[in-house]
């Protein structure tokens, strides 16, 4: 079907307001993000400001354990009670003394 004419003038009368409607949805995606992200910062700073909730208790009770005399008597005082997998293994390597120390300048 070929564009007739009248329709090419009808088409341009209407450019300016296809336009403004454009331009109109592009601004409205850009307040809608500045919207949530307003809304998003009130929300984290009343979470801030107030007091929250907190868990249960009984989760809470069962982190806790309670060391009996018989664990105590068989770690160094110091000693963190630490599966022997947790730390760290020292690694063995040598270095050459002499690395490092000598420049030569000859080239």
């Amino acid at each position: 079907m070929p564009v007739q004419p009248i329709d090419l003038q009808t088409l341009f009368a209407h450019m300016n307001q296809v336009g403004k409607i454009q331009a109109d949805l592009k601004e409205g995606v850009i307040l809608q993000q500045a919207e949530k992200g307003n809304e998003l910062v009130k929300e984290t700073q009343h979470k801030n400001k107030s007091v929250n909730e907190t868990g249960s208790a009984e989760e809470e009770e069962a982190k806790v354990k309670e060391k009996t005399p018989e664990e105590g008597s068989n770690q160094k005082q110091g000693e963190k009670n630490e599966p022997e997998e947790k730390k760290p293994k020292k690694k063995n390597f040598y270095t050459d003394p002499a690395l490092g120390k000598n420049i030569d300048i000859t080239s």
